[in-house]
């Protein structure tokens, strides 16, 4: 599911498309390959990451920038930016993700969408960033899941 909200982050910041219309129209994309990912219980959990980083995105970008300072978040590449808002996003709010499976699937990520170097820099900030939450307790409450209402479902999935 992190690879659809991935998508959607960088469709969103790189157009003039909405978010969540770019998330439920890459669900269906991907609907043909791995229909569990269109089920309520993913969908819901994929929709709550992808507000969960747009609301946060001004907080999530400091601690980018606190942990990276060499490399302004304005000027990284949009996905690697958006691989570290998304992990970061779940490392302060999800409570029940180990620390190291968020970083791995973050790695895993940035190995498939990013450049070279993008797999070491995404593992190095993020693990600045987890030792801090750690150490600090940081971990806020993860957000409900959002209610996808049912017309809204039947309408995207014709």
């Amino acid at each position: 599911m992190r690879f659809v909200v991935l998508e959607a982050l960088y469709e969103a910041e790189t157009s003039t498309h909405d978010a969540e219309t770019a998330f439920q129209r890459r669900l269906r994309d991907v609907s043909t390959e791995d229909a569990e990912l269109t089920e309520h219980g993913p969908q819901s959990f994929g929709l709550g990451m992808l507000r969960g980083v747009l609301a946060r995105r001004e907080e999530l970008d400091q601690r980018i920038a606190d942990a990276a300072p060499r490399f302004p978040v304005t000027d990284m590449a949009v996905v690697d930016r958006n691989i570290l808002r998304l992990a970061i996003w779940e490392l302060v709010t999800h409570t029940s993700a180990p620390t190291g499976a968020v970083v791995n699937e973050a790695v895993e990520l940035a190995r498939r969408y990013g450049g070279e170097r993008t797999p070491g820099f995404v593992n190095g900030v993020l693990r600045t960033i987890a030792g801090k939450v750690r150490d600090a307790g940081d971990k806020s409450p993860a957000p409900s899941p959002p209610e996808i209402p049912n017309q809204h479902r039947e309408q995207e999935n014709p």
